[in-house]
């Protein structure tokens, strides 16, 4: 009889075996995995997220350090912004020049990106067309940023040149 007891036991643990191993099975397939899948997407969009976000400061580390290598090499002409160049410095540099100059703004300052622009209009009698080329070459040695707004306008009346020009001095 026992014989035939420790055979029982042997089909009974034998179903219950397979049965909970089932039953694990089905467990993890209906809750765990799931979770499992969601936290999977959930992981790989967060490493492409680092990923990029990585690029990014990668890409913003590298500008600012363009940036910066810009600003060591070009200090003393940023400095120049710092200087408002005035229309009484304009007048006393071309008094060496001409005979009779006038400088008169021309209008209020504009901002043009991150500076302001202020347009002056400088006209006056010369002898040569050489002190006109003297003159436009001291008006560069202002000590600040300065463009000439072309064209140049020159007459002729008996033995001097008049001309006009616009110069536009750039300023923080």
């Amino acid at each position: 009889m026992k014989a035939f007891f420790a055979q029982i036991d042997w089909i009974r643990n034998t179903f219950f075996f397979v049965f909970y191993f089932f039953l694990v099975a089905i467990i993890f397939l209906s809750v765990i995995q799931p979770a499992l899948d969601s936290f999977r997407q959930t992981n790989a969009q967060y490493r492409k997220e680092i990923y990029v976000q990585k690029q990014i400061q990668a890409q913003r580390d590298t500008e600012l350090k363009n940036l910066q290598d810009y600003q060591e090499q070009n200090a003393q002409t940023l400095g120049y912004f710092k200087h408002k160049i005035t229309q009484n410095e304009i007048e006393e540099k071309l008094k060496i020049v001409f005979e009779n100059s006038g400088v008169v703004a021309d209008g209020s300052p504009i901002q043009e990106g991150k500076y302001f622009k202020q347009r002056y209009i400088i006209s006056g009698k010369l002898e040569n067309i050489s002190k006109l080329k003297d003159a436009l070459i001291l008006t560069q040695t202002l000590p600040g940023v300065a463009r000439f707004n072309f064209p140049i306008h020159i007459e002729r009346e008996k033995d001097n040149i008049i001309f006009s020009f616009r110069l536009d001095a750039y300023f923080n």
